[in-house]
């Protein structure tokens, strides 16, 4: 009698593999995507503190990224925008955001870090909103285009 595998057996053993692949490989995608993030929230922290500092030390916040005693950010994985008084990264390949908002420190008591997208598609929605829930963030509220959602921390 002769040992070894049968055609069937082989192909049962490759489906098998097929399928595990076709879990994991978006959930390694997502996770790296998630460790990414980390990039943008410390260059974020990192500007609303010089935001703090410039408001004790002038009583306005700083509305030009240059008046603060901080680099301007360059990310391998973002995009910063300065607008007013808010800083934003885009991801340059996924379809999500993350800004930090100084103008709501001066109306609502209390500045936020957002988490968002300016996409229109209802999967690109879908998927800022994993990666902003994965972050802290609250999303069971909004959506649609230029959905934020405030990260909590």
């Amino acid at each position: 009698m002769k040992k070894g595998f049968t055609l069937i057996e082989l192909l049962v053993v490759v489906l098998i593999i097929g399928i595990l692949a076709a879990i994991a490989v978006p959930q390694y995608e997502f996770a790296v995507e998630k460790s990414r993030a980390a990039e943008p929230l410390a260059v974020l922290k990192s500007i609303r503190e010089a935001q703090e500092l410039y408001f004790m030390s002038n009583g306005q916040y700083a509305t030009d990224l240059s008046e603060l005693d901080i680099p301007v950010p360059t990310g391998q994985h973002f995009n910063y925008r300065w607008a007013g008084i808010s800083v934003a990264a885009y991801s340059k390949k996924k379809p999500y955001l993350l800004a930090y908002r100084t103008s709501d420190t001066m109306s609502k008591g209390g500045a936020n870090t957002v988490c968002g997208t300016d996409s229109g598609s209802a999967s690109d929605i879908e998927y800022a909103k994993r990666i902003c829930n994965a972050l802290g963030a609250d999303t069971s509220k909004g959506g649609g285009q230029g959905a934020r959602w405030t990260i909590v921390k």
